[in-house]
């Protein structure tokens, strides 16, 4: 490739570009390449109903007057503002969060072009990554800030092998720490990495960069004091967390998941909780082994250069400390094991610490898993709803029915449904008043406790005589279900707790069955 960065120990290694393979000039089979995979992302994203995650970031952005604002009302999510500030503008502008899939989807393709022009693996290899399970579906088609911490990585390796400087990949740096808490997590890794340059003045300059970034970022990240999420540190042993995060990580680098409606945040080959027995102990031991051998056997191979050593093995025990001491994460999160690993060995081979042979050898395994991994999850999402938020939200509309009260029985599971409604805003029992998002304090735990009853009663209070429509993510029963009447409803959905139903319930008693 062309513009190599120094190798390590800041010396001329002309084994570098043996390595690596003669430079690539056809670039129409990168552009065919980078096409072909945003067409795909494109379709597979008109077919994925945004669940609450992703819409809440979006409410926050379309709610937040200011940045001030928005500082303000994030204090309970434990992320960087780099997201939501570039919503922002789009949120104000734009009444449908569909225009979020696309700030989402150029951002996707944007991050799979760097890859494919300028990662040091081999052309076919490149393609086959890119559309795996990590970033087709769950960085590409779920809108979040996590392919945002993609791109910065991906920028990080480009601009480390294109200058000499340290300087500008450390810009790329700065992007990941302040997409989202996992590349936050990996400052420290990242800038170990910057210590390979040759310049120390560079170096030097680099670091305080991505230092700087990093305290601007966890400055955005410290939750309020009763953030529900992640509240204390799991200090001792816990074998019940320590299995999870294991198997989260191990089927991270495998992830292929199981072929039903509930395959999202699961895995086919490593179940949660895993089966009792033998059977059980057999798959903790491959999960195991599995990340055990890559973050060790990475390790090694990288022994003979130390900073990138350091560099990997101290991202990788961060990331897997983090998710078993503070907050042990879905795949979402376990998924960066797999993107710091492809991180480090771009860098390697760019500078000649590995072969490309090596490195591709290394990764043939999870890019195999991620491809029928991404057959499985492209599939079910075609065929079935993600989350019920926006189908309850048009068949509410389409019976005339959202200028009345709107209820949000559970908040998270109907949240959503504020996005795509022209109010924006319901009214949760639990807060006893309306909003949009979710703010994850611990007082909305309450929520717990409420019965049908209790939310029928808080519907009917909201009557200002043509009705209230109750939303929940459970079939109301009877007595209860004779009171109101079934408007809409949408189940079973990928999200299990996203299935949702809506109830019409009038202040004057009805009988009779449900729509």
């Amino acid at each position: 490739m062309a513009g190599r960065s120094l190798p390590l120990n800041g010396a001329e290694d002309s084994t570098s570009a043996r390595s690596t393979g003669a430079p690539e000039h056809d670039w129409a089979w990168k552009l065919a390449i980078i096409v072909v995979f945003a067409v795909t992302l494109g379709l597979l994203m008109t077919r994925h109903e945004m669940w609450r995650d992703e819409l809440q970031a979006w409410m926050l952005a379309r709610d937040s007057g200011s940045l001030t604002d928005l500082w303000r009302n994030t204090r309970w999510e434990g992320h960087p503002l780099l997201w939501h500030a570039l919503l922002m503008p789009l949120a104000h502008l734009f009444h449908h969060p569909v225009s979020m899939q696309i700030l989402h989807w150029v951002t996707a393709v944007l991050t799979t072009a760097v890859f494919v022009v300028r990662a040091p693996f081999s052309l076919p290899w490149r393609a086959a990554m890119v559309f795996g399970y990590l970033p087709l579906y769950e960085y590409g088609v779920i809108s979040r800030n996590y392919a945002l911490t993609m791109l910065g990585l991906w920028l990080f390796c480009t601009l480390a092998g294109r200058r000499r400087s340290a300087i500008w990949p450390a810009l790329g740096a700065s992007i990941a720490v302040n997409a989202s808490p996992m590349g936050t997590i990996l400052f420290p890794a990242l800038a170990m990495a910057l210590f390979s340059r040759r310049s120390l003045r560079h170096r030097l300059i680099a670091i305080l960069i991505v230092a700087a970034a990093a305290f601007l970022a966890i400055a955005q990240e410290l939750p309020a004091v009763d953030y529900e999420h992640a509240r204390g540190w799991n200090l001792g042993w816990n074998g019940f967390v320590a299995v999870y995060v294991v198997r989260g990580f191990a089927g991270a680098l495998l992830p292929i998941p199981p072929a039903n409606i509930h395959f999202w945040n699961d895995f086919a080959f490593f179940p949660f909780p895993p089966p009792a027995g033998p059977k059980g102990f057999a798959l903790i031991a491959i999960a195991t082994v599995v990340v055990g051998g890559v973050v060790l056997g990475t390790g090694w191979l990288l022994r003979r250069h130390p900073w990138f050593m350091l560099s990997w093995l101290g991202g990788a025990s961060a990331l897997i400390l983090f998710s078993y001491v503070k907050f042990p994460g879905a795949l979402r999160h376990h998924g960066f094991l797999w993107v710091f690993w492809v991180t480090t060995l771009w860098w390697a081979v760019d500078t000649g610490a590995l072969t490309r042979k090596r490195a591709t050898a290394l990764l043939t395994p999870t890019i195999v898993a991620g491809l029928i991994g991404a057959v499985i999850a492209g599939w079910w999402d075609w065929r079935e709803p993600f989350s019920a938020a926006k189908s309850v939200s048009e068949q509410i509309s389409d019976r005339g029915l959202a200028g009345l009260p709107l209820i949000g029985g559970c908040d998270f599971a109907a949240s959503g449904v504020a996005a795509f409604l022209p109010d924006g805003r319901l009214y949760y029992p639990v807060k006893n008043g309306e909003g949009s998002y979710v703010i994850w304090n611990l007082s909305r735990l309450r929520q717990n406790r409420l019965t049908d009853r209790d939310l029928v009663h808080a519907t009917l209070v909201r009557d200002r005589g043509q009705g209230a429509v109750l939303i929940v993510n459970r079939p109301l029963k009877s007595p209860e279900l004779d009171l109101c009447r079934q408007v809409a409803a949408c189940a079973p959905t990928i999200v299990s707790d996203e299935s949702l139903w809506a109830y019409h319930c009038p202040a004057a008693p009805r009988t009779g069955s449900p729509e």
